[in-house]
């Protein structure tokens, strides 16, 4: 039996053990977490409550150290937590003399061969004709350059270094800018379609395997496709059709292995179409889930266009199978989810579940933008999207608050294996998103984040005005 002293010590011996004890609790695994100074407290005082029981003394101290003795079991366990993260951005308005709206087509893209990443935008309507590249300098200053003129396309633009000479040109719509090597000088415009008007959606991707980036185009007046560029650019690009259109479901990133037989599928909205064959050539249609997870009557009176969402193909909860993360796109009153990939049933079929991250607790402004990537350095995918500054599409009942932008933390799988997340609100600043981008501009190793309007709303912080807004990612 021990006596008092030695009581004691093996007490303050325990406590030293706790200090550096790894737990693993129904939340999962808190990695190299140190007991705080409360709970070290708190066992001493129960030590000193049950030290007639040497019994249940004994529980404690095989049980701490059975926790210690195990962790490497639980190294490769599915289960994790990682501690959240204290996001914080800058704010910059780097442009608020532009004059009307429509702005769209938005890229990050080196366009001029330095290693840094520069803004590219344009517009097509009544007052703009035009695409812009802002190149950086300070967070608070970049340089705009007008690189081209009538840019024949809805929203859909891309920059891509066609031409594989470094630097970024860019397609927009039917038609395809060079690089003129010089931002100062404007780029030579190269139609490679005549037939598809209004495109909405425009995204590259590698559809045939070939190691080479193919352009993917949407629009409600023609349909889905995909285009082969071939050797010489300046010739008319292949066409290959996919399937039915809708107004906007497969941007920004709606490709990728849904079915893993090491195929480029494309994911449309509330469908995935299958890359039967691998090179593109055959698809088949399967169905996703609705998109409908507006409030009853949003959609009423409101043309088809209304019902778009935006897309993201990407593995969210780290099990090898690619899931699809969607916002419904143009106006107030959506969510925004994941669809989890359960894996292929026997029939060849994939199976899905909808996991809502936000948007049933109140009424969301239209998020007509998307972008998913490691914002904290934890290897897990976060989600980001902005809130529009659109009179029709503004958060709130009736439109009447503010546009902001957000982050969800994805915090990985609990006990559960059911995902947790947690928002942030990085941006509340009253200017509202439209086609945001995210990449590195300042090359500190952060993702940083553009936006800017579709149309301004008179309700803005600059009074009507449009702009572009820089998030400078400071996050410690």
């Amino acid at each position: 039996m021990l006596n008092k002293n030695n009581k004691e010590a093996s007490i303050s011996k325990l406590l030293g053990k706790i200090d550096h004890a790894k737990l693993y609790c129904l939340f999962g695994k808190l990695d190299q977490l140190k007991i705080s100074e409360s709970f070290r407290s708190m066992m001493i005082i129960f030590s000193i409550h049950v030290k007639r029981n040497i019994f249940l003394f004994f529980i404690i101290f095989g049980v701490t150290f059975s926790i210690q003795a195990q962790q490497k079991d639980l190294e490769n366990s599915p289960f994790r937590y990682n501690p959240q993260t204290s996001f914080n951005f800058n704010a910059h308005v780097i442009d608020d003399e532009l004059i009307g709206g429509s702005w769209a087509q938005t890229s990050l893209f080196d366009m001029d061969g330095d290693g840094q990443l520069e803004f590219i935008m344009g517009a097509r309507d009544r007052i703009n004709n035009v695409i812009y590249v802002y190149k950086y300098h300070l967070p608070g200053r970049w340089t705009r350059y007008a690189v081209g003129e009538e840019p024949p396309t809805d929203v859909g633009g891309v920059a891509i270094d066609i031409t594989g000479n470094g630097l970024g040109d860019i397609v927009s719509g039917t038609a395809w800018y060079r690089n003129s090597g010089d931002l100062n000088e404007p780029f030579e415009k190269i139609i490679y379609e005549d037939d598809n008007p209004g495109i909405h959606d425009l995204e590259v991707y590698d559809i045939n395997g070939n190691g080479r980036l193919d352009v993917i185009t949407m629009s409600d007046q023609s349909n889905l496709r995909w285009y082969h560029i071939p050797e010489d650019p300046t010739e008319p690009w292949v066409r290959h059709d996919i399937g039915e259109a809708v107004h906007g479901g497969i941007s920004p990133m709606g490709f990728g292995d849904i079915n893993g037989n090491g195929y480029t599928d494309v994911v449309r909205a509330d469908v995935w179409f299958e890359n039967v064959t691998g090179d593109g050539t055959e698809w088949r249609k399967h169905k996703l889930g609705t998109i409908k997870t507006l409030l009853p009557g949003a959609l009423d009176g409101l043309p088809d266009w209304a019902n778009g969402t935006k897309t993201w193909v990407v593995d969210v909860n780290g099990n090898g199978r690619n899931d699809v993360v969607q916002c419904d796109a143009e106006v107030r009153g959506g969510s925004i989810w994941w669809m989890e990939n359960l894996g292929e049933t026997e029939n060849g079929m994939v199976k899905w579940r909808r996991h809502i991250i936000a948007g049933r607790d109140r009424v969301m402004g239209g998020m007509h933008s998307l972008f998913v990537g490691d914002f904290n350095g934890n290897n897990l995918p976060d989600v980001v999207t902005a809130e529009m500054d659109l009179d029709f599409a503004r958060p709130g009942v009736n439109g009447n608050e503010n546009p902001r932008y957000f982050l969800w933390e994805n915090l990985g799988p609990s006990y559960d294996g059911i995902l947790s997340w947690r928002e942030h609100v990085i941006a509340d600043v009253n200017l509202g998103g439209h086609e945001i981008v995210a990449g590195d501009v300042t090359g500190n190793g952060k993702l940083d984040i553009i936006g800017k309007p579709w149309r301004p709303s008179s309700k803005n912080a600059l009074g009507g005005r449009s702009y572009v807004l820089f998030l400078h990612n400071v996050t410690p």
